[in-house]
């Protein structure tokens, strides 16, 4: 077991440097989000459509857990700059199926190369050894955030 009260005076403990990484990682890539004209909450549905183009708006709400307007209102905005489109399907006019425009799917490459230049970036000093551990310490941590009373089993591995 470990001490984590055990610190340098002025030195910031586990918990501040974990808040501030995360903290860091968040504004950056709120601004490499911002700077191609989306919004943060546009990213998980863009995303799921990056995986899954073509995906029913009921299947949308159920992957990103959110309300079927909230979702909806997503789709909306990104429809009106051209980043999705909405068809009904084929076989089941019933159903409504979202997918990438052109320029959505090259918005989609365009935020994961700039995501992927972040990570090199961030990781750049590290060895191959260095990383493996460290993926290990984090799929540790999140692990052990689901012992944390007062969460949703489950949520932290997602």
């Amino acid at each position: 077991m470990h001490s984590f009260d055990t610190k340098e005076p002025g030195e910031k403990s586990m918990q501040e440097l974990y808040m501030d990484i995360s903290r860091c990682y968040a504004e950056k890539c709120l601004g490499q989000i911002r700077e191609l004209g989306l919004q943060p909450g546009q990213m998980p549905v863009i995303m799921v459509l990056s995986r899954s183009d073509g995906c029913s708006q009921r299947r949308m709400t159920e992957l990103l857990r959110n309300k079927p307007s909230t979702v909806n209102v997503s789709i909306q905005r990104l429809e009106k700059i051209g980043i999705v489109c909405r068809r009904r399907d084929e076989k089941d006019q019933r159903i409504m199926r979202v997918y990438l425009t052109g320029k959505g799917k090259e918005t989609v490459k365009v935020l994961l190369a700039r995501f992927q230049e972040m990570e090199k970036i961030m990781f750049g000093n590290f060895t191959e050894t260095e990383m493996c551990l460290l993926r290990r310490f984090f799929l540790q941590i999140l692990d052990n955030m689901e012992q944390i009373p007062g969460t949703s089993a489950g949520l932290c591995g997602l």
